[in-house]
């Protein structure tokens, strides 16, 4: 069992830098079951929204999966007022949950939620638009999409792709995905072992 006060500490540390208010806790409710990122997870999605426009990168970000519109929610309050997500989803009923949930939120004026399959929705967006490329799908798919996720990014544009690190995953695929990023000499890249595994790339 965790030591009490390592949950206090976290519990506390969670208040302050990753609280949602009532909208985003029963969007992150009704989305349980579509692998959401957790508060701190979506918190350092905000943090990494946050500072596109302090480097000059657009603040435009693009999302591979919706998960229940719990993450374009997050992304938003990293971004300036004039920030936008576009967020694509494969399933149908994945994507009325994130259209819903941004809808609920007053927000679907600034997400562009598009249902489809990536394959088919990456190749019609701009090459070079988008200051963040977020992929949670499952990892397996991340190696085919990332051709299309670096051609979206503007330079200095950040790539992240969760549960890298997840068991059972199509290991190879995944291990592929990596290494296809390390050997990039594009990106710059680091993963974080908590959330399932978090790759973090920043292309040059």
């Amino acid at each position: 069992m965790p030591d009490v006060n390592d949950a206090t500490i976290r519990e506390e540390l969670r208040r302050m830098f990753a609280a949602e208010d009532d909208v985003l806790a029963d969007a992150r409710r009704r989305a349980a079951d579509l692998d959401p990122p957790g508060p701190e997870e979506s918190s350092l999605l905000a943090w990494l929204a946050s500072g596109l426009a302090v480097r000059g990168l657009p603040d435009e970000v693009v999302e591979v999966g919706a998960a229940g519109g719990v993450s374009a929610l997050w992304l938003l309050a990293g971004l300036p007022d004039d920030g936008s997500v576009t967020s694509i989803e494969a399933e149908a009923d994945a994507h009325a949950r994130a259209s819903e949930a941004v809808e609920v939120a007053g927000r679907a004026d600034r997400v562009r939620t598009i249902l489809g399959a990536p394959a088919d929705v990456l190749p019609r967006l701009a090459d070079g638009r988008y200051g963040l490329c977020l992929l949670q799908v499952p990892p397996g798919q991340h190696l085919a999409l990332l051709p299309d996720a670096l051609r979206l990014l503007a330079p200095g544009g950040t790539l992240v792709a969760r549960g890298v690190l997840r068991r059972g995953e199509h290991g190879t695929a995944v291990a592929r995905f990596l290494d296809a990023v390390a050997t990039d000499a594009r990106l710059r890249a680091t993963v974080l072992h908590d959330h399932g595994g978090v790759l973090l790339a920043t292309l040059r």
